[in-house]
This record gives C-alpha cells, structure tokens and sequence, in this order.
C-alpha cells in the first residue's frame, strides 16, 4: 500500500514539474512581453475605404508569423510587417497583432483603432489651397494630376495619382508604385473633347495605350467616362469594355452632373440609374470621382435646398452600397453664377457652404473625431492678400498684437537687391519689399523683435518672387535658431499665415529660403508676428462632433409649388453639355420631374448670340489686371467671362457683364500666373438667357516687372 502511495506521489510530482516546461500538449502557451508596435493605420485615425494598410514593427526575438485580428476576429497572417486589408464599411475598427515566436511564445500588441470613410476631395490647387482634408474628414483627395499637394494639411491625407491623357503611361504609373501610392485613375472623360475638360481619345487609342498602365503592383481604375455606360450615349465606355481585359482593372470611376434636377427623388435616380445600373452591368467596384448639380447659381435659394436634398440622401445611399469604395463631389465655387449652389467652399476662403456642412458632417464613421488625433505643431494657410497686414488679430478669441509693428524692431537679410533692403519689410508700405540677390540659395530674413517675445502666428506677405521652400526659424539670443516650421508652396504672389499650436518664445525670427519660385530672388512686401502674453490663446475650442449617425430613412422632398426642370429624358449629358446649355436662367413651370437632357424653351423664342470673337487682351506689367476687347455684336444682352489658372477651366472664377460695352477688365489676378479665358454672349427674353457659343480660350500670362 506504501508503494502505491509512493508511485502516486511520484507521478503527481512529475506532473507539476512538466507544467512548467512550455509546449506541452493541454499546458497554457507563455505570454511574452509585448514587442509589436502598429504603425498604421495611426490610432484614431480615418482612412479611406477599399485596400487599408496595415502595418507594424517588431522588437522582439525570431518571429514565426504574424496573425492580424480585426474587431476581435483573425483575417489574416503573413511572416512580413505589413497586411493589406479589404472594407468599405463605413464605421470604427479594432485592430491588434498577435505575433508568433519560433519558441511558442507569443505577444500581443496594444489595441488600436481606426475609421473608414468613402468620401474624398477633387480638387485642383485653385479649388483646395484654403482646404485640410482631414479637418473635413475625408479620407482621400485626388487633383486631376500625378502629383500630390504640398501644403501641410494634406500632409496625412492620401492621395491617388491620375492618367488624365495619352502619353507615358508606363513611366507615369512607375512612378506612382514607385513612390508607394495604392490606386492609380485612368483616363479622364476620355469621350470629351479637350476645350470642354476631357482628354479626348479615341477607344482604339486607349485599348491601345491600356497595356502600358496594366500589370503593375498599384490598385487601377478604368478610364473615368464623362457619359454613364449604363445610359443609351454612353457608347464610349462600353466598346472599351468590349476590346478590354477587364482583369486589368479593379473599379469603374463614374462623373454625372444633373441640370437642375435636385432633391430626394433626384439622388435616388442617380443611385439606382447611374451607380446601380453600371455596378449591374460589369460587376466591378464603383467609385464616384465627379458628380454636382449643375444650373442652379449660388444665389437661388430653391436651388440650394434641392441640391441640400439630394446631398443628404446620396450619402446614405452611396455609403450603404458594398460595392461603391469611394466618391468626391465637385464643388463649384459660390461665384460661379451658373452652377454655385453645388459649392461645398468659397475657394479664395476656403470657408464651407451649408451645403459644404452637410457633405463634411453627414455619413462619418460613427465616433471618429478630428480633435482625438494628435494635432500638428503647426499649420499653414495660404491666400491672397493686396494690402499692409493688421496691427492686431483675433486667434482663438484673442487679441493678439504685431510685435513687428512696435519701435525697436529691425530687420537685416543675407543679401539685397538694388535699394530692397530688408527693413522694407517693416515701413507699412505695400509698395516698397526686400529682394535677396537674384539666383541665389539659401537666403534670409530675420527680424529682432527687441526683447522675447510670446509668437503665435507669423504672417508674410510675399512679393512674386517668393519662396517655394523655405523654414521658420526662432532664437532667443541670435545665436541658436530652432526650426518650428517648414513651408512648401510653388504659388507666387501669396499671404503665408503660419499659426503654432503652442505659442513659441522668441526674440529673432529668421526665414529661411532654399529653393525659389522664379529665377529672381526672394522678395517680401510686408511681415506680421502676432502674439500675446495670454496663455488661454493655445487652448483651442473643442471642434463639435461631426459624426452624425446616416438616417434609417431617405429624408421626403419638400413639397413646393415651383419646380425647376431643365431636362427631358432619364438621362443627363455632361457637364460640358450643361455648363453651354444648362446654365441659363431657371425657368418656373409645372411638369412631371423626371431628368431631361435639354432646357425646355419657353413660347417666346429668344435668338441665340453669335459667337464672340476676342480682338486681343492687355495688361500692364507688376498689374493684377487684364483688359480684353471682343468684336461688337449685335443684339446682345451682356457676356459671361469664364478664367482659370488652367487649361481645362476646373476650378474657373466666372463674371457676367450686364451691359453690351465690348471692353471688359478682370481684376485682382495673380502675377506669375498664366490665365485661360473665353466669353460668350447672351440675349434675355421675359427672364429667360439664351447663350451663345463661347469664344475661342485664349491665354494669358501676367508676368512681374524685371
């Protein structure tokens, strides 16, 4: 009986040794110590929806492999640091890695989470200097171009490169795996000319050209059709299908522009007609890279209820779509008189619409919140600016003073121009401007505030010779200069206002060019250094929450007497169609509501214009006007003046002259900057326009005085 004991108790010994010895089968895995970081997504951070990046380093032993948990359930693994993961879910996300030990051993990262979201920017640099993507909680911005903004509220917001036209394609989108973008956009409305905004191309040449951009380790779009495949005229984007492989692409990017045809009832149509019908047609993700509605200017109220409308149940309808990844709407601008009540911003402000409010607050992740991010050091903001800066500014409902406006200040500069000297910066003369030698880098400008100083914003107003890089540097003894921030912009003649978001404590402030906008020197009108001895300045409002939950329930159109239709079938053309003819007057009438494709005349026939002719343009040098002279017609009402800083007119600035005068000035221009313009005229007729064809664009460049 004592040895059974004995053998009991030996076996019982042996059992409570091997439970310390780890891999035995039954016995719990150690834990080690936690040595795997996530490096992305950033915690709290919003990403756009489709392929995510997921990554992570280790400091930890020899790693077997890498299991990657979303909320909570295993979606994959790999022996690498990175995981590429799939959603266009709308809504916040855990994320943790377990890592693997060659000796059993495993640990387990700290949790972070992220935020989906389909909405992105289209922007060009007219239309997005003023803008921070994130601060809008968008995820993603493209600029019809291959390369991505420099200014630091973009900074973290991704950006997808595009193929507008023909022409290397191969390097182009080597370039872009190269610099480590995820999607590339093919061409741009390819099935409309080049004076209306496409790129023009036959289906033989893109099938042709395709193989260039296919094949490559980047997630690519399919041209961008200016007509919807699933309508009857869009013929283009359906024989591309037919001569493609359509495994060289992964999404359709879709335009659409109603003419006045807003609301509920419009957005659904839009939905079911043009996203639904394409999806149903190839089976291939959607994305919505251009779509507004146009006719309706900014100034009609009726017209920016129903674009209102439409917005708020197009969100809903385009985040609840699995297959729809992303959308950017175009905003016009609120000056365009034709098309204004589809502006998200005014672009010379960058300040949101109502409509801008609803397109930035509705359809958030639920949860996600800008201010939970950590915030920068510092941000820039970048306008125009043709007078002396204020002697005081308000930051955060503070009076804030211009310490380089009190006496004792001074400035001295690495090197002048002719009679530019550097405390020209300080006379109050928008006029007079330091000039550094010409063709020169590095150069700089440092200003002695007499005594520290607390620094909240720095202002300069630069001349067109300005600095396309350049840093902010402080010091509290003249010796030993800090840099606290970096400012990059390829704009001209601009106002930089460089806000900190602690203030600084400096006596001099040096601004440091090295690299140049022109082949001139670095040239400044004036200088502001804004600041204050009271602390409450760097504590910011809290910014209200802006994630609205989607509604359960499509919102119901206004009931109204007054409905304004400017189109006659279920199908809508462009909107290079609709901006030469949508864009007249709306017209009151009663009629069913369905989308037309043509603006209903009214009994009374209005005699369309001729087509102007410009006889020549003019202007002065170092002058931010331009004059043009147009061939007298008869006849004629009044012209509207579309310009723009680019070739294809997105983005444009538009006028209207109510008067038959053939002299027209265009003011407040930006030197070293070239325009595009065309007119056109038109007749009015019991308050209907009738527009005649535009003027062929010509250009020109506003060039400085040497």
């Amino acid at each position: 009986m004592k040895s059974v004991r004995k053998l009991i108790a030996g076996i019982l010994t042996v059992a409570m040794v091997l439970t310390l010895i780890p891999g035995v089968a039954g016995i719990k895995e150690t834990q080690a110590a936690e040595t795997t970081v996530i490096t992305a997504p950033g915690n709290n951070s919003l990403v756009a929806a489709g392929y995510i990046r997921i990554a992570w380093k280790e400091t930890g032993g020899s790693v077997k492999k890498y299991e990657v948990y979303i909320d909570g359930i295993k979606v994959g693994e790999t022996t690498g640091t990175e995981y590429e993961y799939y959603t266009t879910k709308v809504k916040k996300f855990s994320l943790y890695i377990n890592t693997r030990y060659t000796d059993g051993s495993s640990s387990k990262s700290k949790e972070s989470v992220f935020f989906v979201t389909k909405k992105g920017l289209a922007v060009n640099d007219t239309m997005g200097r003023n803008l921070s993507p994130l601060e809008m909680n968008m995820g993603w911005y493209y600029t019809w171009g291959r390369t991505a903004f420099s200014y630091t509220t973009y900074k973290n917001a991704e950006f997808v490169p595009m193929q507008w036209g023909a022409g290397n394609e191969a390097a182009n989108i080597n370039t872009a795996v190269q610099q480590g973008y995820r999607y590339f956009l093919g061409y741009n409305e390819p099935d409309m000319g080049g004076d209306v905004g496409g790129s023009n191309m036959t289906v033989q040449t893109a099938l042709n050209n395709w193989p260039q951009l296919s094949g490559k380790n980047i997630h690519l779009g399919s041209p961008a059709p200016a007509l919807c495949p699933a309508w009857s005229n869009g013929s283009w984007f359906r024989s591309f299908m037919d001569g493609v492989d359509q495994n060289t692409f992964e999404f359709i990017p879709l335009h659409c522009y109603y003419g006045t045809y807003g609301g509920a009832d419009a957005a659904n149509t839009f939905l079911r007609e043009v996203v639904d019908g394409t999806w149903n047609m190839y089976h291939k993700k959607i994305w919505v890279t251009e779509f507004a509605i146009s006719g309706w200017g900014y100034s009609n109220e009726y017209g920016r209820t129903k674009v209102k409308e439409f917005m708020e149940t197009v969100i809903q309808g385009l985040n609840e779509r699995d297959y729809v990844e992303r959308y950017s709407w175009f905003s016009f601008n609120t000056t365009d008189e034709a098309n204004g009540a589809s502006a998200l911003w005014t672009n010379s402000t960058g300040v949101l619409t109502e409509l801008g409010e609803i397109y930035v607050n509705e359809g958030n992740p639920e949860g996600y919140d800008y201010n939970n991010l950590p915030q920068p050091e510092y941000k820039t903001t970048i306008k125009n600016k043709n007078g002396i800066l204020a002697g005081s500014t308000t930051i955060n409902n503070v009076s804030c003073e211009d310490y380089a406006a009190k006496s004792g200040v001074s400035a001295t500069a690495s090197s002048t121009e002719g009679n530019n000297k550097a405390d020209l910066v300080l006379d109050d003369n928008i006029k007079s401007r330091w000039e550094s030698k010409q063709g020169k880098d590095p150069q700089y400008i440092i200003l002695d505030l007499g005594e520290v100083r607390k620094i909240k914003q720095v202002n300069i107003v630069w001349e067109g010779a300005s600095a396309a890089t350049y840093t902010i540097d402080i010091s509290t003894d003249g010796t030993k200069y800090e840099t606290v921030a970096t400012v990059i912009s390829d704009q001209g003649e601009r106002w930089d206002i460089v806000e900190f978001a602690q203030m600084k404590s400096a006596r001099y402030i040096r601004i440091y060019g090295t690299s140049r906008t022109t082949q001139y020197g670095y040239s400044i009108w004036d200088m502001a250094v804004y600041g204050t001895e009271n602390q409450i300045v760097d504590q910011t409002t809290t910014k209200k929450q802006t994630t609205k939950k989607q509604n359960s329930t499509t919102k119901k159109q206004e009931v109204t007497t007054q409905r304004v239709v400017t189109t006659t079938s279920k199908e809508v053309t462009t909107l290079q169609e609709l901006t030469t003819s949508l864009e007249e007057k709306e017209v009151s009438s009663t009629t069913t509501g369905t989308t037309k494709a043509s603006v209903n005349k009214k009994k009374t026939e209005v005699k369309k214009p001729k087509r102007v002719v410009i006889k020549k343009a003019t202007k002065k040098k170092n002058s931010k006007k331009a004059k043009i002279v147009l061939k007298k017609l008869k006849n004629v009402k009044g012209y509207q003046i579309r310009y723009c800083d680019n070739k294809k007119f997105q983005g444009y600035e538009q006028k209207t002259i109510k008067k038959k005068s053939v002299k027209i000035t265009l003011k407040g221009l930006m030197k070293r900057t070239t325009y595009y313009v065309k007119v056109r005229a038109y007749n009015k007729v019991n308050g209907t326009k009738k527009y005649g064809k535009w003027s062929k664009k010509i250009k020109i460049q506003m060039r400085r005085k040497k």
